[in-house]
């Protein structure tokens, strides 16, 4: 696997550390991950990042890697412990304990790059599209940007939210397995929901992608073609970030 572009641009152009999306891979490894933190959730920058560390870390070192119900019940086993250690280091005020016992929220992609095929697990709004060998868009959770007037499926650093998530919640996350031969260029694309819906509004409306412009583009350049998007009313206002995998 190799990360060919990785992009972000905050809400608030002026509050960099303010930006919820992450992206986290490590060089020579097979696994990487997107997630973005729900903004209404109390510190969801860390659980956003801390699942993405756990993810990568953990199917970087599986030999043989099977997404199913029990990876994300290890992912979160992993990452639960971890932000409570870092919670225990911030919440000192008796409101911040409140908050943070209210749950942290994130969505999360989670890539995997196998010798023959690429198998992702997808919880939330975050999204993986592809091109197929016959040029038509794919793309995984969500397929329709109306999907995404619907309040995603997110983790929470609470164990009390997992009843939901493996119970009524469950169709609507899930995981895939894309054999190479089925990704156009051994490209794959992931971005947070706002930038997936408007990715997907151009395609159904026959309006060019921007897919090979974002490729092509660095952070100074993305961080306008955001701005620039946003003030034309066709991309939503919210942290927004692109990567580019390339999966020979």
């Amino acid at each position: 696997m190799k990360i060919l572009r990785s992009l972000t641009a905050p809400k608030e152009p002026d509050h960099s550390e303010s930006n919820e999306d992450f992206f986290f891979w490590e060089a020579q490894g097979k696994a990487c991950a997107m997630s973005d933190g729900a903004s209404d959730s109390f510190d969801s920058r860390s659980w956003a990042r801390i699942l993405c560390q756990s993810f990568t870390q953990i199917y970087n070192q599986v030999a043989a890697p099977k997404l199913d119900d029990k990876c994300v019940a290890l992912v979160l086993s992993v990452a639960r412990p971890f932000f409570e250690k870092q919670l225990k280091a911030i919440t000192t005020s008796w409101s911040k304990q409140l908050a943070a016992r209210r749950g942290s929220f994130a969505s999360l992609l989670g890539v995997i790059d196998e010798p023959r095929q690429v198998s992702i697990l997808a919880v939330g709004d975050t999204l993986a599209i592809w091109m197929d060998p016959r040029g038509q868009l794919r793309s995984f959770t969500l397929r329709k940007s109306l999907e995404f007037s619907k309040n995603p499926v997110l983790l929470g650093s609470e164990s009390k939210t997992d009843s939901l998530l493996f119970g009524s919640e469950h169709s609507r996350w899930g995981f895939i397995t894309i054999p190479k031969v089925e990704l156009q260029s051994k490209k794959l694309f992931l971005m947070t929901d706002a930038l997936g819906h408007y990715v997907l509004s151009q395609y159904e409306k026959n309006r060019p992608l921007p897919l090979d412009l974002l490729s092509s583009m660095s952070q100074p350049d993305f961080q306008s073609w955001v701005l620039a998007q946003r003030q034309s009313g066709g991309l939503h206002k919210d942290d927004t970030t692109f990567a580019l995998l390339s999966v020979d």
